[in-house]
């Protein structure tokens, strides 16, 4: 399974959170980001049929010079609505603060 397979089924499964193996599933995408060659292999995510894939993806992106099109992929699921459109928003809300930070940069 390649990197972007492993993140793409781990956001779905990870979804807003709320699966007793939530840990799990952030730590298979985060193993997933450190593996990729280029956060440019992101981009193609942010048109994911899933909206998870995209909020996660982007969410990544907005800490690189993708930031432009995550925003706009962010902007698109708060527009949809839902769990995954208020998720969007509270990233976009962190963004424009300046407070933001890629949720799986190494701490």
């Amino acid at each position: 399974m390649s990197h972007i397979e492993q993140f793409c089924e781990s956001a779905i499964a990870k979804g807003d959170g709320t699966s007793s193996n939530d840990h799990e599933y952030f730590e298979s995408m985060k193993e997933s980001i450190r593996n990729l060659a280029d956060y440019s292999e992101l981009l193609p995510l942010l048109k994911h049929k899933n909206d998870w894939v995209v909020c996660w993806s982007a969410s990544h992106l907005l800490a690189t010079e993708h930031k432009s099109k995550a925003i706009k992929a962010l902007n698109a699921l708060i527009h949809k609505g839902g769990v995954s459109g208020f998720s969007a928003e509270i990233v976009v809300q962190e963004y424009e603060r300046g407070s933001f930070v890629s949720p799986f940069v190494q701490k």
